[in-house]
């Protein structure tokens, strides 16, 4: 299982404003193993069992900026309780340290940590991706954003088609996409998964 615990982080991001809230709305329509919830103060936490929804969850918070993110892998108390903030078990606690380690830098404040000691190899290999993937994120500007947010929502769709969306030029569209990084950026993103889910996979349950 794969846990998140998020913490807002006054002063950074678009806006100082506490970042729950636009976090909440933007995973309420994953499914995920139990709904992401507010645990105190500018803190939330998130409860997934697949590797690729622990990555989208990953992005849309560095989408609404201001975060810190621990994410925890390893095994959760079963039966599942009916609230994420009752889970327990030392993927909890495995991400409760990586968000004090996440914390400690101003740059990327992403760490990932296996609750199992024998994956903590594998656990910083796909920590050292997913911050990279960060570091392209946070240097996006709006336009960059806008262009790659449509991409994400709708990836089939054709750069004449963005650009009418979103009430641009084609050019402006290519543009956008080619300084974004975006492809480099996704290229990766299959990289996480598979080392996510290896750690997932092999972890006591």
């Amino acid at each position: 299982m794969f846990v998140l615990s998020l913490s807002g982080r006054p002063g950074h991001g678009r806006s100082a404003a506490d970042p729950v809230p636009a976090l909440l709305e933007a995973l309420a329509d994953l499914e995920l193993s139990r709904p992401a919830e507010r645990t105190v103060g500018p803190e939330a936490l998130v409860l997934t069992g697949r590797a690729d929804e622990a990555l989208e969850v990953l992005l849309r918070a560095a989408e609404v900026g201001g975060l810190a993110v621990g994410l925890g892998v390893g095994a959760v108390g079963r039966p599942l309780p009916a609230s994420v903030r009752e889970i327990a078990g030392p993927a909890v606690g495995a991400a409760e340290e990586a968000l004090r380690a996440a914390g400690t830098t101003s740059q990327v404040p992403l760490a990932v940590r296996a609750a199992d000691a024998r994956h903590q190899d594998t656990a910083a290999d796909v920590e050292a991706v997913l911050r990279l993937v960060g570091w392209m994120i946070r240097a996006r500007s709006r336009g960059q954003w806008e262009a790659v947010r449509a991409l994400r929502h709708d990836p089939r769709a054709t750069q004449a088609q963005l650009a009418e969306r979103l009430g641009v030029t084609q050019q402006t569209i290519s543009r956008a996409v080619k300084s974004s990084g975006w492809r480099e950026e996704s290229a990766a993103h299959p990289l996480a998964v598979r080392l996510l889910s290896m750690i997932d996979l092999t972890s006591a349950r």
